[in-house]
């Protein structure tokens, strides 16, 4: 299937190296355990996280001055995430959460709070970290945040509620965004690193979900929570700059994690209609299936060409709201085809739990959801055009 995972774009040798230690990772180390971790539900599988932390790639996308592998451009996030996401979108996302952490940090904070909390999570027993912004009345509609930073005697005070924490309760440091201005919108939001232990701040149970079981979703609340002025990253009032610039790679890298999924569903689908026989010969050559894998393998091919063509032009120092927007949408949305293809074409074992295609179905739905759900995605485009 070398066609399937090609890169008609090129890739450099040292991003050529990193794909195969990821793919070997992968093939090796994740999908073995893939299906133990999505019957477990809300167990994390740390000893998997931190074998993957020997390697770097827990860290690779760190600074060098942090500890980090210095490969901080998003094309080679998007490499990795692809490889890591074809083993189990859960299990990769995993892996590689420290720089949904990391971003806000190396965007707002100084060089102090530089290495102060991201020189831990470069180490080969990082802790786990988590972004928190998303609460029960704000998703999609960041900007309608309405947990407080209140001015307290040197420093903040925090109140309010958030959910869908990854690796919420079991993450040791939060960036946590919150408003000093009620009511502003964007114009109050700022950003905080929040840790576990701090006093007022709890979480929930962690959450069941339908797929990528192997990070813990959880909701965190924050009761009157005391922080240090230390705690702020940026200025008062920059957070939602810092929220959206981690939106735009955050969404080139899960429409990379999306494409990973579709390959993996693609990859079987196409191996068990050259076995599977019906009518006196293999399924895939029946009409109907061969070009059912044919409109697959364009998907996939597709979703990465967006992907590394957003990725390159944010490494270049572009804006690309659109573009990120673009490969996410178009991402999530054929990993979410091509796994339904998979289990069509697999028929009756495709919608067996003996077979995988049917969790790469559940773990593709939330593709589609997280950092902006299609909709939104379709908000931002439409809204490039017209302005």
């Amino acid at each position: 299937m070398s066609e399937v995972v090609s890169d008609p774009l090129g890739l450099s040798p040292e991003q050529r190296e990193i794909q195969a230690v990821c793919r070997e990772f992968a093939e090796r180390e994740i999908r073995p355990v893939a299906a133990e971790v999505d019957e477990a539900d809300t167990q994390t599988p740390l000893e998997l996280f931190h074998k993957a932390a020997s390697l770097g790639l827990t860290s690779f996308m760190l600074p060098e001055e942090v500890g980090g592998g210095g490969m901080t451009d998003c094309l080679t996030g998007c490499i990795v995430q692809e490889e890591l996401c074809w083993g189990c979108a859960g299990i990769g996302n995993l892996i590689t959460s420290g720089g949904f952490f990391a971003e806000p940090v190396v965007e707002l904070g100084t060089d102090e709070q530089k290495r102060r909390w991201l020189e831990p999570i470069a180490g080969e027993r990082p802790p786990l970290t988590a972004l928190a912004t998303t609460e029960p009345g704000s998703g999609s509609d960041a900007a309608s945040i309405q947990t407080t930073a209140t001015r307290s005697e040197g420093g903040y005070r925090l109140r309010g509620q958030k959910t869908w924490i990854s690796n919420g309760g079991l993450a040791e440091l939060y960036v946590v965004f919150a408003t000093v201005e009620p009511g502003s919108r964007s114009r109050g939001i700022t950003a905080f690193v929040v840790e576990k232990g701090d006093p007022g701040v709890s979480f929930g149970e962690p959450m069941k979900k339908m797929g990528q079981r192997a990070i813990v979703n959880a909701e965190m609340f924050l009761e009157d929570a005391e922080l240090a002025e230390d705690r702020r990253l940026g200025d008062e009032g920059q957070g939602f700059y810092g929220l959206m610039r981690t939106f735009d790679r955050s969404r080139v890298t899960l429409g990379a994690s999306a494409t990973g999924i579709a390959r993996a569903a693609l990859e079987y689908a196409v191996e068990y209609g050259k076995t599977r026989e019906q009518f006196g010969k293999p399924i895939a050559e029946h009409q109907a299936v061969a070009f059912r894998l044919a409109d697959m393998a364009t998907r996939v091919d597709a979703a990465r060409l967006l992907v590394h063509r957003a990725a390159r032009r944010l490494d270049a120092g572009e804006a690309v709201p659109a573009e990120a927007a673009m490969a996410k949408l178009y991402a999530s949305e054929a990993a979410m085809w091509c796994t339904w293809a998979a289990v069509q074409t697999l028929g009756g074992w495709g919608y067996s739990r003996e077979y995988p295609v049917e969790k790469w179905m559940r773990d593709a739905k939330l593709e589609e959801i997280e950092e902006g759900t299609s909709d939104i995605q379709r908000l931002i485009i439409s809204r490039h055009l017209l302005t």
